[in-house]
């Protein structure tokens, strides 16, 4: 299905320079900066999270007790299986993580 969309002239323009420039379709352009958007609102709001947290100490104490509770949990048994995030993820996970 595809579904018309207006945008103003400059816009269109950077979209089909980017498309000729990337040798791809103008809708796999928007689509990747839609996906590249919503991962960036989603390390916004764990990262507001976090420091709401972080600005409460009982929360925060609480918080770190929990974690030190599960660290180094049983993995019996899960040895053959696939990891939950991607060697990427992880990597954007602990560079965002130092970051703060």
């Amino acid at each position: 299905m595809a579904t018309t969309v207006r945008v103003e002239d400059d816009l269109a323009t950077t979209l089909r320079e980017l498309s000729i420039e990337e040798h791809r379709p103008i809708g796999q352009v928007i689509q990747a900066a839609v996906e590249q958007y919503r991962k960036e609102k989603f390390w916004r709001e764990v990262e507001a999270s976090v420091a709401k947290l972080r600005a409460d100490p009982v929360a925060w104490r609480d918080y770190q007790d929990e974690i030190r509770f599960f660290e180094g949990g049983s993995m019996d048994g899960l040895e053959g299986e696939e990891p939950y995030y991607s060697e990427a993820e992880v990597e954007e996970i602990l560079g965002r993580q130092a970051e703060t």
